[in-house]
């Protein structure tokens, strides 16, 4: 990302503004040398019957100048749902999250090979016209919500796995 406003930005403070206006507490991550892109971080509380909590981070993939020209636009939203697990879980672990991912309607839960984290990742391309109204960050939000709502479903079924 250049120092000045990019189109991507613009539409993460956007949707930080649109979030903060309906009261759900959100931060607009600046670039920096650990992560090169700007990112919207919204922390939420109760999820699943342990009430645990998760952070999405949500930023536009960097590095896909010549698509950008072309108006299109990867956003990613990621959730580490636990930062380590049990070695000797890791096998049903990932099996559990390959099984689950058959039948979610977006995105995929994954464990990393190196420490066990247990993550949830969805990507999605967009188009810069479908992004720029109110009704983008409307759809925008609703798919956060989609992401929201797996997390609530399948969080307790994963945390006794790791």
């Amino acid at each position: 990302m250049t120092e000045s406003p990019s189109f991507a930005y613009s539409v993460l403070n956007r949707l930080y503004e649109y979030y903060d206006s309906h009261g759900i507490a959100a931060k607009l991550a600046e670039p920096d040398d650990e992560a090169p892109y700007a990112s919207l971080l919204i922390r939420f509380e109760e999820i699943g019957s342990r009430n645990d909590a998760a952070l999405l981070e949500i930023s536009f993939i960097p590095g896909l100048e010549e698509a950008e020209k072309e108006g299109v636009y990867l956003l990613q939203t990621f959730a580490v749902l636990r930062d380590q697990t049990a070695p000797d879980s890791y096998g049903v672990l990932l099996d559990e999250c390959a099984r689950l991912n058959l039948t979610l309607p977006i995105g995929a839960f994954g464990v990393t090979e190196s420490g066990g984290t247990l993550y949830f990742k969805h990507n999605a391309m967009f188009r810069s016209d479908w992004l720029e109204g109110e009704s983008g960050l409307q759809q925008l939000d609703r798919m956060n919500g989609l992401v929201l709502h797996q997390l609530h479903q399948f969080m307790d079924q994963l945390a006794d796995k790791a």
